[in-house]
């Protein structure tokens, strides 16, 4: 009796007869921290009648699936070393097929990868597996560190590239460029992270080359790609849209109005409102005069009818600001770099501390609450309880002094329409990055200090608690980055790619930081 047909009748004995069984099987892996818990679990739902086993590994396949069952021609997708030895974690009857263990303390661990796949058993089936999952795996590194899992690098150096997730359980480095901020080389190419083998491949190439754009998740799933500059580091109203499932990227209708530095917000209608950024990039007579190029411009996208439509101006021109979503379905848009008329020399650049709250029920701009302290290119961090915190920022950009940053911090409360002042960082910073914690603490990681055309990257970190108001320091990153792109990785990890770096180059290094 072959091993199958041996298997088969012991798993008969804690089955019942019938069933009908799920055909997607999906296998999600969450964890990595040492120490800490790794979870896995499986969807749909196994059906009654259904038996479902994880099998772990710590190399990846392929293990041919006739190793055990001589007729089934399938693969398995992890090594075949530790179930064999009869580590194999069965859950019969568990609607909803959730296995979690926790991770112990051991250095020795640092570096390490588990490779998880899971396979349904019902003994009427001709092969011993009858569904087989998508392979996954976690890599074990020190929890609240940075770690660069053994130097991965990808193809191309990027700063100001997006991530985009793909149906392949990978995810996509895309666009970006070197160069420095206001001269930018775009890139046209795509870069495909694969954490089964913890390397990058190329992906499909965008419709044109682009850095310094947005990526926007319209409702349909798929990704709508605005503006940015083109390989001439000159401002674009392009657009496309990336359709994960077709894995291609697709012209779309342009935009009135050639963009960089803009933002790009899905509203609740199911439009996108674009607004503001530089609509071109004159350097003469000086790098600065690219300023007066920002615009006060707005306009909506309908994926409905694949069309643009003017919005409402802002109050100001605004390049570089920051735009979040209030509960209450308006948007706020804040700070950037603008300039103000005056006489005899014409212009003069500045940076805002005044908002916009626009409103999509009536399509219109009106000026907000606004910051104590002037900023451009700066995220708002989600603190939760409808409160935002502006953390540093360029918030100087003078003739004599082109765009130094702030390391002063503030917060937006949604309810009470007000700004309050708190802690500052101990570093200025602009072009960073931040996330939550969890533990209701927040980091901000990287970015850059110096000048916008003399940036000095950054590696160190700050982590932000609203309990007291105050940052304290962050462990550091293995690299200085500014202008890096962020990916919360669906294992639990944040991944950073690439971005300005020490030396004024741009980096193809990616790390990760573990929770």
């Amino acid at each position: 009796m072959r091993i199958a047909t041996s298997l088969r009748v012991a798993l008969g004995s804690a089955l019942l007869l019938g069933g009908v069984k799920s055909q997607n099987f999906e296998l999600d892996v969450v964890g990595g921290s040492v120490p800490g818990t790794i979870s896995l679990n499986c969807h749909p739902a196994i059906v009654p009648f259904e038996l479902a086993a994880i099998l772990p590994a710590t190399n990846p396949g392929p293990t041919p699936c006739w190793w055990f069952d001589g007729i089934d021609p399938r693969s398995l997708g992890v090594g075949p070393e530790l179930f064999m030895a009869g580590n194999l974690w069965a859950a019969l009857m568990n609607p909803d097929m959730s296995v979690g263990f926790p991770v112990p303390a051991q250095p020795s661990l640092q570096g390490q990868a588990l490779y998880f796949q899971a396979v349904t058993f019902l003994w009427w089936q001709p092969t011993l597996f009858d569904r087989i999952s998508n392979a996954n795996v976690v890599w074990l590194a020190n929890a609240g560190t940075f770690y660069d899992r053994g130097g991965v690098n990808f193809l191309y150096d990027r700063a100001f590239a997006t991530v985009l997730p793909r149906s392949d359980h990978r995810w996509m480095l895309v666009g970006g460029g070197q160069g420095a901020l206001l001269a930018q080389i775009a890139r046209d190419t795509t870069e495909i992270y694969d954490p089964l083998t913890n390397s990058f491949s190329l992906g499909p190439l965008l419709t044109t080359a682009r850095s310094m754009h947005t990526s926007t998740q319209l409702p349909n799933g798929t990704w709508l790609l605005t503006g940015g500059v083109n390989v001439n580091n000159d401002p674009q109203s392009s657009c496309e849209i990336y359709d994960s499932a077709l894995d291609v990227f697709t012209p779309v209708a342009s935009m009135a109005t050639p963009r960089m530095g803009h933002t790009a917000t899905l509203l609740g209608n199911g439009k996108i409102l674009v607004t503001g950024g530089l609509a071109a990039m004159t350097t003469t007579p000086t790098q600065l005069s690219a300023v007066h190029d920002a615009t006060n411009l707005t306009e909506l996208y309908d994926p409905a009818t694949n069309t643009w439509a003017p919005g409402p101006n802002l109050t100001t021109p605004r390049a570089g600001h920051f735009a979040f979503t209030r509960p209450d379905g308006k948007v706020v848009l804040g700070g950037g770099i603008s300039w103000d008329t005056v006489i005899i020399i014409g212009w003069l650049p500045a940076v805002r501390r005044t908002c916009d709250l626009y409103d999509p029920v009536l399509n219109t701009m009106a000026a907000a609450a606004q910051m104590a302290t002037q900023r451009s290119l700066v995220d708002a961090v989600d603190l939760g309880n409808n409160r935002w915190l502006l953390a540093g920022g360029i918030s100087s950009v003078t003739l004599t002094s082109p765009g130094t940053p702030t390391a002063a911090a503030e917060i937006y409360d949604a309810v009470a329409n007000t700004w309050t002042s708190v802690g500052s960082m101990a570093t200025p910073r602009g072009n960073h990055k931040a996330w939550a914690l969890g533990g209701n603490l927040f980091l901000l990681a990287g970015g850059a200090n110096g000048t916008i055309l003399s940036p000095v990257p950054l590696s160190s970190t700050e982590v932000f608690s609203p309990a007291t108001n105050s940052f304290t320091p962050g462990p550091a990153m293995n690299a200085a980055r500014a202008g890096a792109a962020a990916w919360n990785t669906p294992q639990g990890q944040v991944q950073l790619f690439g971005g300005g770096t020490t030396g004024g180059l741009i980096s193809r290094s990616t790390e990760w930081y573990y929770f």
